[in-house]
């Protein structure tokens, strides 16, 4: 009873945010010149650039639902009635994933034709390596600490030694 009220509030609310979604791309679609015109004399020539990030988003968010819904009739309906089983957790994910940015690619091509997504994806790849080999100690730190906190067996103002240097700390 309670995995079918779950289920169905699931897919109440994907029909909720679809249609919202639907309702936002049509509006955004319609009024495009107004919304344009509207913007030209308080942004200047930037005003595309809001109009076209404001469509990435709503087609990027219709993407997604629609890649969800398509994960779901897959592997949820076909998948589970032809096999007798639920398709593997590792195959699903990998197959979003793959939807998604296969999808993303897309629509970023379409709505912003002129951007080269290659080098945007390289600059944004070297600029995660450069913070993460940066924060490579802290976030080791902060994590084996969430981890000695989860083990509960470390009382608080209790000494612990962390290091074979002798270091200890409260």
């Amino acid at each position: 009873m309670v995995k079918a009220s779950r289920s169905n509030n699931r897919v109440v609310a994907f029909l909720l945010i679809a249609g919202f979604n639907l309702l936002a791309l049509y509006l955004a679609i319609t009024f495009q010149p107004k919304l344009s015109a509207w913007l030209e004399p308080r942004m200047g020539q930037h005003q595309d650039s809001v109009i076209n990030a404001l469509m990435l988003l709503l087609w990027a968010t219709l993407a997604f639902l629609g890649v969800r819904a398509f994960n779901f009739l897959l592997f949820d309906f076909i998948f589970k009635l032809r096999r007798g089983y639920e398709a593997p957790t590792l195959v699903r994910n990998v197959f979003s994933i793959i939807a998604f940015i296969v999808l993303f690619v897309v629509i970023f091509n379409w709505t912003y034709p002129g951007v080269n997504l290659g080098a945007l994806f390289t600059t944004s790849a070297i600029f995660g390596v450069i913070i993460g080999l940066a924060l490579q100690d802290t976030l080791g730190n902060f994590f084996a600490g969430i981890s000695r906190c989860r083990e509960h067996n470390v009382a608080g103002g209790q000494a612990q030694n962390f290091s074979k240097k002798g270091h200890a700390g409260q």
